[in-house]
């Protein structure tokens, strides 16, 4: 999975995190395709629940702060991959040989990573324009 410029908001502070967003996921799907350890895998989850509720509360404040009108369903969007990480991580938690199981894969590649893509794509470059606009 790879960021591209193409999945640009057009601000900096969002694509950055998107960016390190990017980074650690790939680091979550290599751990699992390489069957490393447990304890690696569970804390690159934790760390994608932590750091994905810092961008999503920094990302609402901005949306709040420029009056974007599409704020409550942004919201609704982010609560829905905030669930999506916590299913995954009680599937990570399951009793599982070394570090990778073919669900875990399959769970991780439909809840992060689609979702992600979609979401930049499609949620995200919304904000976007809305703010390149009021420019």
């Amino acid at each position: 999975m790879e960021w591209t410029q193409d999945m640009a908001v057009g601000i900096e502070t969002i694509d950055s995190q998107h960016r390190e967003l990017f980074k650690r996921i790939n680091n979550l799907l290599t751990a699992i395709k390489e069957h490393r350890c447990k304890a690696e895998i569970d804390g690159t989850i934790k760390f994608l629940d932590e750091y994905a509720l810092f961008h999503f509360t920094e990302e609402e404040q901005r949306m709040e702060k420029a009056g974007y009108d599409g704020l409550a369903d942004h919201k609704v969007h982010h609560a829905t991959y905030m669930k999506n990480i916590s299913d995954l991580k009680a599937e990570a938690a399951l009793p599982r040989v070394q570090g990778m199981s073919y669900e875990l894969s399959v769970t991780a590649n439909q809840i992060i990573v689609d979702w992600i893509v979609d979401h930049i794509m499609k949620i995200d470059k919304k904000f976007g324009e809305f703010v390149k606009d009021r420019k």
